[in-house]
């Protein structure tokens, strides 16, 4: 009941600002949007608000999701070579299909190799993150300070992690930084896998609905047959007609991946703004419907940023927590947090998309617990910036974006 009565607070506050335009209206205006999960988290320079008078930056937390990558497995890619391969030994491709196989063929040599890995862009990306907190919280690094950095097993995790730690001690080479990827860990990067030792259980939480992706989908106006005629004269002739709805959704997800790549060439002239979309809502509705049963399995990582920040706050240290990992513990994460209204219920299925936004959970996603004390005062405060903007959390916000450590740990 308690954090049900701070929830009705906080969006009371903050509602206006969340829901005001809808997130249809959202898409249009801003394309790039419709890449969801392909998305790549911004880098730019952070624009703050200024912390309360007397209170300065002392440490921070955070959790992220791996950076820019790849295809994550080498039949996104395949899938669409062998139905370009086809329909080109078949002369079944039309003027716009063959422009197109001229894309893909010039692109698939430099891919196919590196599924699932991260990108050049990836890395930057992470080294342009950690830059600019560096640069924005430098109170929080002093000299010797410690950041502790820890990782999902995941190739592209650990990498992420890497690229993140070398930018901020090449900031201050005095930072004591480790990284580690151990199952010891895992409840603060990966609560519900099964290799975790420390595995709790959790309560699954319900829907007032039961339509599943299927029926969602078929609710959707969407012809991957008139998508996949752009490319093919007869498209039955190469693609089997029980795959036309895949290759379609597999080439959606492969012209929004070039946000990763270091890249110019563009796929995304195969669709229109009204079927990209349609595909977007489509996989929105699948992400949401798959994390939302489970999300309360990731409490533990809330666990795991209060008991790490207490030690900090204990001794009077400076420093960091880093945590990284993907994006299905991302929005879990969200969701337990309720952090820019995720932890809002949908009555409806058409409600999903304005209160969950796949593009939230970026290539590159994270969140910084960004902690600020003041010599004169016990109390502390603490701001969230999720992708690099000041978030809004189910807390008493009188002082927004800063809330008070107190209510955060009396909340959970």
């Amino acid at each position: 009941m308690k954090r049900l009565t701070i929830l009705i607070m906080s969006l009371a506050v903050t509602g206006g600002a969340l829901f005001a335009q809808s997130t249809r209206d959202i898409l249009k205006q801003n394309k790039a949007l419709i890449a969801g999960t392909d998305y790549v988290a911004p880098t730019e320079e952070l624009v703050l608000t200024p912390a309360p008078e007397g209170y300065k930056p002392c440490y921070i937390s955070h959790y992220a999701r791996h950076g820019a990558r790849y295809a994550w497995r080498l039949e996104n890619y395949d899938m669409i070579k062998r139905a370009l391969d086809a329909a080109a030994s078949g002369d079944n491709l039309t003027d716009f299909g063959k422009d197109y196989k001229a894309r893909f063929d010039r692109l698939y040599p430099d891919v196919k190799d590196h599924w699932g890995e991260l990108s050049r862009k990836g890395w930057n990306q992470q080294t342009a993150i950690a830059s600019y907190i560096y640069e924005a919280f430098p109170e929080a690094f002093p000299d010797g300070a410690r950041v502790r950095a820890v990782s999902s097993p995941s190739l592209r995790s650990v990498m992420t992690m890497s690229s993140y730690c070398l930018a901020l001690q090449s900031k201050n080479p005095t930072l004591f930084v480790t990284e580690n990827v151990s199952r010891t860990n895992m409840p603060a990067t990966l609560p519900l896998e099964d290799d975790n030792p420390f595995y709790e259980g959790y309560e699954r939480s319900t829907l007032p609905f039961d339509v599943s992706d299927e029926q969602y989908a078929a609710g959707i106006s969407f012809s991957p047959e008139k998508v996949l005629a752009r490319l093919f004269k007869e498209p039955g002739k190469s693609v089997d007609p029980a795959k036309f709805y895949e290759l379609a959704t597999h080439m959606f997800f492969f012209a929004e991946g070039m946000n990763s790549l270091d890249t110019d060439l563009d796929f995304m002239d195969l669709y229109t703004d009204e079927e990209a979309i349609a595909l977007w809502s489509i996989d929105n509705y699948q992400l949401f419907t798959e994390a939302w049963p489970k999300h309360t399995g990731y409490n533990s990582i809330i666990k795991d940023i209060i008991a790490r920040a207490e030690a900090h706050f204990e001794v009077g240290e400076c420093g960091a927590d880093l945590r990284f990992a993907h994006d299905y513990t991302f929005m879990s994460l969200m969701m337990c947090l309720g952090l820019e209204g995720f932890g809002r219920m949908p009555q409806t299925p058409e409600q999903v998309e304005e209160v969950f936004q796949s593009w939230k959970i970026p290539m590159g996603a994270n969140m910084h617990f960004v902690f600020f004390r003041n010599e004169d005062d016990d109390e502390i405060l603490f701001k969230v910036l999720l992708n690099g903007e000041e978030g809004h959390l189910p807390l008493p916000a009188d002082k927004w974006p800063y809330y008070r450590w107190s209510d955060f740990k009396a909340a959970h």
